[in-house]
C-alpha cells in the first residue's frame, strides 16, 4: 500500500474529521446522534465511526462497499446502533 498523504496531511485529515464530528452534535436533539459518516472522493473513501466519545477513522478504496465495512466493524466491536 502506498499512502496518498504525508504524515502532516494525515494529521490534518484527522483534525478535520474530529471537527466535523463535533459540528454534527448541533443536530443531535432533532435528528439523533451520528452513528457513522462517509466521505467519498475520487481516490478514497473516508469512514468515520462514532464510538461515544471516540472516533474510529478508516480509509478504503473508492470502490469499496462502505456499508458492509461499517457493519462488520460494528459487529466486531459488538455495537448496535439502536435508539436508546
Amino acid at each position: 500500500m502506498i499512502p496518498h498523504l504525508s504524515v502532516p496531511d494525515t494529521k490534518l485529515v484527522h483534525r478535520e474529521a474530529l471537527l466535523k464530528a463535533k459540528m454534527n452534535h448541533v443536530f443531535d436533539k432533532k435528528l439523533g446522534k451520528t452513528n457513522w459518516s462517509i466521505e467519498s472522493r475520487d481516490n478514497v473513501k473516508w469512514i468515520t465511526v462514532n464510538l461515544n466519545n471516540d472516533l474510529l477513522l478508516l480509509s478504503t478504496e473508492s470502490s469499496s462497499d462502505h456499508d458492509k465495512i461499517v457493519q462488520k466493524i460494528l459487529s466486531i466491536l459488538q455495537i448496535s446502533h439502536r435508539p436508546d
